[in-house]
């Protein structure tokens, strides 16, 4: 490979045939990171589930990706999204009422945002993003939700 035509990539920078840097080096802590929350709907059905923070400092979560394998067994909507109050306090500014009746699919807060849900959220370090049953009985549903995040 001619290095005097072909830029060279290292994590986080690029540097041009001249060496000269574009953007800056980011560390490892900045690359985006996947936390998988399993969702059972007859435990959803019963009480809010929640996902804790894991990291020491905020975090931003740019996407929410549900993935439906087993649609609720009857009608029914679910609702996600950060909460500071406490593990079991709904909230709906990720997904606010996606389908978790309709046939197994895949949703996220991009293209399936609803009403209330938006593409980005800030959460403080030990706070929560919770999985709530919005309308009818979420009993049946099999999900796997995908939560993508970077610390700040």
């Amino acid at each position: 490979m001619n290095q005097g035509t072909k830029g060279r990539f290292k994590v986080g920078t690029l540097v041009a045939a001249s060496g000269v840097q574009i953007g800056s080096e980011q560390s490892a802590t900045k690359l985006e990171k996947v936390a998988v929350k399993a969702l059972d709907g007859t435990s959803l059905a019963a009480a809010v589930q929640a996902w804790q923070n894991p990291e020491s400092v905020a975090i931003i979560i740019t996407r929410v990706v549900l993935d439906r394998t087993t649609k609720s067994t009857g009608a029914s909507t679910m609702n996600i999204g950060t909460t500071a109050v406490d593990a079991t306090t709904a909230s709906d500014n990720l997904i606010d009422g996606v389908d978790s009746g309709a046939a197994e699919a895949i949703a996220d807060n991009i293209n399936d945002a609803g009403t209330n849900g938006k593409a980005r959220q800030k959460l403080a370090a030990g706070k929560w993003v919770t999985f709530a049953e919005a309308t009818g009985d979420v009993t049946g549903l099999v999900a796997n939700a995908y939560i993508h995040y970077h610390t700040v």
